[in-house]
């Protein structure tokens, strides 16, 4: 029997070689992303249709209403514990579906997700996404309302402070809700990477500051202005109440539809600039 020389063999063996590349390029493949039917700027505002986006906008909505009349209604022992209770898990849900928003987003998601059952998460996560946002939040724009508090007016550096605050804002909110950890809050990173990209990060700042005016200075100009910590407290807390919980319709729908938009802007701005911004996720 006649072996088979080296020579012979090498081809073969270059060519299954080839063959196996192939196919783990086939099998891996990314698949494409969809592609926008409308101008940017006019299908953004469609984002929330979505089968899933809708019915999210209105457990939004009703969620509030139906904490208040249903606990206080008939658990009138320990009403104001459980509504607490339920709230803070209402809150938690939102918070974490606007960041999911962002998450699909950055992958290139075009309307507002679907989220499976096995998709939602524990008590626990649903109270960590609160205190995340919170606390990225609080790193913007506590320095402008310590001060506030302090001086009791708004003078030029109070201006300057909250200036601040709103243009870190988003790349602080980007980086909490993609490393989903206190840990990404790094100044550093986040000072790096606003200056990586900082031509178009001043554009979507101005886009955000634009929602953001729209529908929080009526509110900030109705009420009363705090002159204190506790004071300040209750301020936040009115505006949640009118945001998030029962107060006005109108300032209710506007904040989480722009919500609903301004997470997804964040995603794609993270999906167009991820190579320039080299987060290694």
């Amino acid at each position: 029997m006649e072996g088979i020389s080296p020579n012979q063999s090498a081809p073969d063996s270059e060519k299954l070689r080839s063959a196996v590349e192939k196919l783990k390029q086939e099998v891996f493949k990314p698949e494409p992303l969809p592609k926008r039917t409308l101008p940017w700027f006019i299908d953004i505002f469609l984002y929330p249709f979505s089968l899933s986006g809708i019915i999210n906008l209105v457990i939004f909505i009703v969620t509030p209403l139906l904490i208040k009349f249903v606990i206080l209604g008939f658990l009138d022992l320990f009403s104001g514990f459980m509504t607490l209770i339920f709230y803070l898990l209402f809150l938690g849900y939102f918070f974490y579906y606007i960041g999911y928003c962002v998450f699909d987003s950055s992958k290139g998601g075009l309307r507002a997700p679907d989220i499976n059952l096995y998709d939602l998460p524990d008590k626990t996560e649903f109270c960590s996404q609160v205190f995340l946002i919170i606390g990225a939040v609080a790193v913007c724009l506590f320095p402008a309302i310590v001060y506030y508090i302090g001086v009791q007016h708004g003078d030029l550096v109070f201006w300057i402070l909250a200036a601040l605050g709103i243009f870190f804002l988003p790349m602080v909110m980007l980086m909490a809700v993609l490393f989903d950890s206190v840990n990404a809050l790094n100044p550093f990173v986040i000072i790096s990477s606003i200056a990586k990209t900082f031509m178009p990060y001043c554009g979507f700042v101005l886009i955000f500051f634009v929602f953001t005016g729209f529908v929080l200075s009526p509110l900030i100009l109705h009420l009363p202005t705090p002159n204190s910590l506790v004071g300040g407290l209750s301020y936040v807390s009115s505006l949640m109440y009118y945001l998030l919980g029962t107060g006005l319709f109108a300032y209710k729908l506007a904040f989480i539809y722009l919500a609903f938009i301004s997470s997804h802007l964040l995603g794609r701005f993270y999906l167009k600039y991820k190579n320039i911004l080299d987060w290694g996720i």
